[in-house]
């Protein structure tokens, strides 16, 4: 809870002012520099649930002795690990941001997206400097953490976006291709893609920050590409039940038209018959103006009949139990058990949704 509460402070006043100063802060309000500094920092500490900060900050402290797991007292983590940490979350809103503008989507943490405020010219620019900041919060504390280890973290960074953005232009191409064919393993490859570079990102950064990560590498690796494509199996099952945590819009993945695993499955172990609707349907989700209520029902309906939501379901237990064992084999204890809370809460299952009820809720901002 300690480290939980820490993760969060990070963004909060005065703490990530303290950590990491606006450059443009004592320019005018007018001053469109100063205006966009302050947009991209508005975004970095909006909403979320700092899942990959606290990773990073939880993974260092369990390799350190886990001081601040055992006491509410006597641990203070150092500035360095601080902005690693926060570097982390840089890049995962940066995502979000391009991922918003890729998608139109509408809404992000409950309220409008950066890109239906500012244009998409402007959030797309914000996007890119939240990037930035993330490099340079690790490669300027690099006198304190060791030229190497700041380089071991770079270069994890640089692999994880390079990996997000080949999952993502898989997604965009399958997206704007005519032929809208499927398979299971398809879906897998990008979610692997996507998802699972983050986990792996913050886990190797919290673990490299705390010392050599040989031992560790193919752990982390392959425990966070476990985790990481349960997390966004279970995402998708979260889309048909509505997710104040994230787009409020019921189905909006089959609005969108993309190319996700209950899809997939759908495509699967559907009649013919079905599969052919399905098709069209996913097809006229972008390109014609047929009643998103109408739609998605139907699309509900076909899923219902293919047995989607629970074949998607016991994919998440197979890969679950993938992660569970990598986590059993794990040393100190420390890390072992940090492995363990982060299966039980980041693969925290929600109710599957019920067939015969469809909730197309597009909801205020708040």
């Amino acid at each position: 809870m300690h480290l939980m509460r820490a993760a969060n402070q990070l963004f909060d006043e005065p703490e990530i002012t303290r950590l990491v100063p606006q450059a443009r802060i004592s320019s005018p309000e007018t001053d469109p520099l100063r205006k966009h500094e302050r947009i991209a920092y508005d975004f970095l500490s909006r909403g979320g649930k700092r899942s990959r900060p606290f990773i990073t900050l939880a993974a260092f402290d369990a390799l350190k002795g886990a001081m601040a797991t055992r006491s509410d007292s006597g641990w203070e983590l150092a500035d360095p690990v601080k902005r690693a940490a926060i570097a982390i979350e840089t890049f995962h809103k940066a995502s979000l941001v391009h991922d918003d503008v890729e998608d139109d989507d509408a809404y992000r943490y409950g309220q409008e997206t950066l890109h239906r405020v500012h244009g998409i010219g402007t959030a797309i620019n914000i996007g890119d400097y939240l990037i930035g900041l993330g490099y340079r919060l690790v490669s300027r504390d690099r006198k304190e953490l060791g030229a190497e280890v700041a380089a071991d973290i770079l270069d994890k960074f640089a692999d994880a976006h390079l990996k997000l953005s080949e999952g993502q232009g898989a997604e965009l191409l399958w997206r704007d291709a005519p032929d809208k064919a499927l398979s299971t393993l398809d879906a897998l490859k990008i979610y692997a893609l996507k998802t699972s570079p983050a986990f792996e990102a913050a886990l190797y950064t919290g673990v490299r920050l705390a010392g050599p990560v040989e031992q560790y590498e193919k752990m982390v690796a392959d425990f966070s590409r476990n985790i990481g494509v349960a997390f966004q199996i279970l995402n998708d099952i979260k889309d048909w039940s509505g997710d104040e945590d994230n787009k409020l819009v019921t189905g909006q993945d089959v609005l969108a038209a993309r190319p996700t695993l209950l899809l997939a499955l759908a495509l699967e172990g559907s009649s013919p018959a079905q599969r052919e609707e399905l098709l069209y349907l996913i097809q006229k989700s972008r390109t014609s103006g047929m009643d998103a209520e109408s739609l998605v029902t139907r699309v509900r309906s076909i899923y219902f009949a293919a047995r989607v939501f629970d074949k998607a379901d016991k994919l998440v237990d197979k890969f679950r139990a993938k992660a569970e064992a990598l986590a059993d084999e794990v040393e100190p204890t420390e890390l072992r058990e940090l492995l363990y809370y982060l299966i039980d809460t980041v693969l925290e299952k929600p109710e599957l949704p019920q067939q015969g009820v469809t909730q197309l809720v597009q909801l205020g901002i708040s």
